[in-house]
């Protein structure tokens, strides 16, 4: 999203804030960088902190400082009962910022008896920044309706997945990755596989070629082999962020 955006009286810098806060979120999630992703919707929420302080009339927090807890709940508190500010900016936005604001901390995957929920809460996180600052532009905004609706659209559009789901099954949906690229994007979201399930996964038909590709990927520390499953290196992780090998084309 390149469009310099306008939230009223909102300063540019808390505006800014929001948007790269909000651009690096939905680049972790397309990343599966669940991790990052998660944290950084914290940051996203830290920011909105400083728009909700502006909408109070109180003094904004410079960037970079921290603001107490209990600073924070006295701000989502105010906001929350200002007759002044919007209903759903009340009624919404407050609750989801407190969520966004500590939601790392209470869903990490270590107080859920050992189930992995980051993907699930990464896409929380997603979602929710995206409907917090969808709201902020259509109520501060201040643009004719066509051009709110075109900006709200852009930042709400889907991101077409890379690996889709259908009838229980797994396809690679973009058709410009080479076997080799492939392999690395089916390891991403499985934490293992053996060989018949990598091989029914891409796109190369010979087996004993891909068993050859396999065997030069290990070599290269891209996957790593054992017990006959195959599972990604840190060097596989960085090929696929550097050749954005997630990122729907």
């Amino acid at each position: 999203m390149t469009t310099k955006l306008k939230l009223g009286t909102i300063p540019s810098e808390v505006i800014e804030a929001l948007q790269g806060e909000y651009l690096e979120i939905k680049k972790r999630y397309a990343l599966n960088d669940w991790g990052p992703g998660q944290l950084k919707g914290g940051r996203f929420a830290e920011a909105v902190l400083r728009a909700l302080q502006h909408l109070l009339g109180a003094p904004i927090t410079p960037l970079g400082t921290d603001i107490t807890a209990t600073g924070k709940e006295k701000i989502l508190n105010a906001v929350k009962i200002h007759p002044a500010i919007d209903d759903h900016v009340r009624q919404k936005v407050v609750p989801l910022t407190r969520l966004l604001l500590d939601f790392r901390n209470n869903r990490d995957s270590a107080h859920l008896g050992g189930f992995d929920a980051n993907d699930m809460d990464t896409l929380f996180v997603t979602t929710a920044a995206t409907w917090i600052f969808c709201e902020l532009i259509r109520v501060y905004g201040g643009y004719q309706m066509p051009d709110a609706q075109r900006i709200v659209d852009g930042l709400a559009v889907k991101d077409y997945p890379v690996l889709m789901e259908f009838d229980g099954d797994t396809f690679i949906t973009r058709p410009d990755l080479s076997a080799k690229q492939e392999v690395l994007v089916v390891l991403n979201k499985f934490s293992k596989a053996d060989f018949d399930f990598l091989f029914s996964k891409t796109k190369d038909g010979n087996s004993t070629r891909f068993r050859s590709t396999l065997g030069n990927m290990v070599t290269q520390k891209l996957i790593g082999r054992k017990d006959g499953q195959y599972f990604l290196m840190p060097k596989g992780v960085q090929a696929i962020q550097s050749e954005s090998l997630l990122a729907y084309v």
